[in-house]
């Protein structure tokens, strides 16, 4: 939403997963604490995230068998999640791509179980509840990757083993990506952000952790 940001699940140091979903103020640079205003229908770790307009998604992840569930939650009611479809393969460790203006959320590449890596294209509607569908492929297999949104398309970057792809794909029309551009290094386990104009992959892990931000 333009209000609030949201963190759901993940795994801590202490053994457990988590089935919290966290949610903080954007209104003003924030130095407290997140409020716990819901559940995941099922605890998770390295799961997607997509948002429309009104709701946040998580989807697939791990517990630590690989999941396909797809978890909706209001974004102006506080409450629990409800499992409203599933993924064409139960998978983590993917990226989250959101079309708020087509209404759909994508969830690209992954890890399966056990050790099968996918290069699928998922696709969800935010209209209408239910299961996603395979829309395309990425051009190559990877896991432990980044997304971002623009307007018109999504984008994956990076990924295990030490990608340093850029894919890209259209929100109009359902096909394969293709490669774009690279990062400045191939890395996995990064993070993606997104503005109106920039996608950004930050930070990951090579032989060791690294603090680079890449703009394309």
């Amino acid at each position: 939403g333009s209000n609030f940001g949201y963190t759901s699940g993940g795994t801590g140091y202490a053994p457990g997963t988590y089935d919290i979903i966290d949610k903080f103020p954007f209104a003003a640079d924030f130095t407290g604490t997140a409020t716990d205003v819901g559940d995941l229908i099922v605890g998770r770790y390295n799961v997607a995230g997509q948002s429309s307009s009104t709701h946040g998604y998580s989807s697939g992840g791990s517990s630590p068998t690989t999941s396909d569930v797809i978890d909706k939650f209001s974004f102006t009611t506080d409450g629990d999640a409800t499992d409203v479809g599933n993924l064409t393969v139960a998978r983590y460790k993917s990226a989250g791509q959101s079309s708020i203006g087509n209404g759909f959320g994508y969830t690209t590449a992954s890890e399966g179980s056990p050790s099968v890596t996918y290069n699928v294209i998922d696709k969800f509607s935010f209209a209408t509840d239910g299961n996603a569908t395979d829309v395309g492929d990425m051009s190559v297999h990877r896991w432990a990757v980044a997304g971002q949104s623009s307007t018109t398309h999504g984008y994956t970057s990076g990924g295990l083993p030490t990608y340093n792809t850029i894919d890209k794909f259209s929100f109009t029309t359902d096909g394969d990506a293709t490669d774009v551009g690279d990062l400045s290094s191939g890395r996995q386990s990064l993070t993606g952000q997104s503005s109106t104009t920039h996608g950004y992959s930050s930070g990951g892990v090579t032989t060791g952790r690294i603090d680079i931000i890449d703009k394309f």
